[in-house]
């Protein structure tokens, strides 16, 4: 029920500084160029489920991002989308709500919608006196502000909708290590509730990898090996960790009968940390009623080259969006189509 690829990249160069673009397949100072801009897949799914589920996107990470994060969800209109990071948070959004009344919190996104008419109005006043290369700043600052009204008001139609009851308790915030089993089951809760019909979870490369038995140095710090075999045997120790954990929430998923109608995408955005190179990104994919083969190999040499941007069109239309294009696609995968 899953299929590797190899071979498939998005083209681009840089290390770290093209990690950003791994789910979107656009660098975020190149996005004025593409027709939908850098939006990641995640937020595609998103706008597709906006109004059918509580929350069209559910973005998580299992801990800080800070040295050696990775910025992975972008809007439309370029903006990052941070990832909530502590466990006991994403369960109170998806199953215990605000202590507020309805009645305050639906003032309260009144008073945000007009704020935002205000500060709206005085930018378009500001927009006719400015030149070309300022006002296209302007349009990506109003469409920004046109998503968050958008938003607003579908968080406001869910007001009077009770939250899902679980028989999960609150979870305790802990270690990254401790916490991405507890995020792979607040998602797959969130998806059997129906709260969510997209999600992402980061794991950071700043972790200390002594939480699952080897010595306490960092993720970042194993993964700049140097051939070193030591230190190549402890990044071997923590990716195995990181599929034992797929795994898990695979077979979760499979027991609540989701995993046939679940797209899941498991990868990097760097293929090898000690050379920093984005070529040949660990690509896997589960679930959603492809034709898995188990290892798929592309084609290797220069100009044969397919983009890792045409799975993700294959993944958008099948989740039910119709379009013909993602990020610099040339087409859908048809190895599992």
């Amino acid at each position: 029920k899953f299929t590797v690829f190899s071979n498939l990249d998005h083209g681009l160069g840089g290390g770290h500084s093209a990690t950003h673009a791994f789910l979107s397949g656009v660098r975020s100072n190149e996005a004025s160029a593409m027709r939908d801009g850098n939006i990641s897949l995640d937020q595609l799914c998103g706008e597709q489920a906006a109004g059918k589920t509580r929350f069209p996107v559910l973005n998580t990470s299992a801990g800080s991002n800070s040295g050696g994060g990775v910025e992975l969800s972008w809007t439309r209109s370029g903006v990052m989308v941070p990832a909530i990071q502590k466990v006991d948070q994403v369960f109170r959004m998806l199953f215990v709500g605000e202590s507020d009344s309805q009645e305050s919190r639906s003032a309260r996104y009144d008073r945000q919608g007009s704020v935002l008419d205000a500060v709206n109005g005085q930018a378009m006043a500001m927009a006719r006196r400015l030149g070309k290369g300022d006002r296209e700043k302007m349009d990506q600052y109003f469409t920004s502000i046109r998503e968050v009204e958008k938003s607003l008001q579908l968080e406001k139609e869910w007001l009077s909708r009770p939250r899902p009851q679980v028989e999960m308790q609150e979870p305790k915030n802990g270690t990254v290590t401790e916490q991405v089993p507890v995020m792979f089951d607040l998602i797959a809760l969130a998806l059997q509730t129906d709260s969510t019909r997209a999600a992402t979870l980061e794991i950071p490369g700043a972790f200390d990898a002594g939480g699952i038995g080897i010595e306490p140095r960092g993720y970042h710090a194993y993964s700049h090996h140097g051939k070193d075999e030591e230190l190549m045997k402890g990044m071997r120790h923590i990716e195995s960790y990181q599929i034992a954990q797929l795994a898990r929430f695979m077979e979760k998923l499979e027991g609540l009968g989701l995993l046939d109608n679940t797209q899941i995408l498991f990868g990097s955005g760097m293929s090898d940390g000690s050379a920093h190179t984005n070529k040949n990104l660990p690509i896997l994919v589960a679930g959603g009623k492809y034709k898995h083969a188990t290892h798929v190999r592309m084609p290797e040499e220069s100009g044969k080259r397919v983009p890792l941007s045409n799975l993700y069109l294959t993944m958008a239309q099948n989740f039910g969006i119709e379009t013909d294009s993602f990020g610099a696609s040339t087409g859908t995968l048809k190895a599992i189509g």
